[in-house]
């Protein structure tokens, strides 16, 4: 069966597996890997890691333009709590971004990840 969004909608579904991804990965101590591929695809990331001693999320982004030599890497660090803000601040609108979303949202909800339909 599928599943019918809009962008709108999306975002909504994304809010609640977010809070879902942070539940797992308080459990567990680990961060669920579709959580890792969301926050690496919406801020071009190199590495995404979970730091358990400072309950911390830390971001690997390439600052460097050249491709010669060693990439010059930033890593950004803040609180596990906070990847619903930071997901909805860099949430992009585009086709491309919302076929990932729909993607994730229908892994994690049990409905199929090609089974989500993407409404104007």
């Amino acid at each position: 069966m599928a599943a019918y969004f809009n962008s709108n909608q999306l975002r909504t579904s994304l809010h609640e597996v977010v809070k879902m991804y942070i539940k797992e990965c308080k459990d567990c101590d680990v961060l669920p890997q579709d959580c890792i591929d969301l926050l690496r695809h919406n801020f071009l990331a190199e590495f995404v890691i979970y730091n358990k001693a400072n309950n911390t999320i830390e971001i690997g982004m390439n600052k460097s333009d050249d491709f010669d030599g060693y990439p010059e890497i930033e890593i950004y660090t803040f609180p596990l709590e906070d990847i619903g803000k930071k997901v909805d601040h860099s949430f992009k609108n585009n086709n491309e971004d919302l076929e990932f979303y729909g993607k994730l949202i229908g892994r994690r909800k049990g409905i199929g990840s090609n089974s989500v339909v993407l409404m104007e």
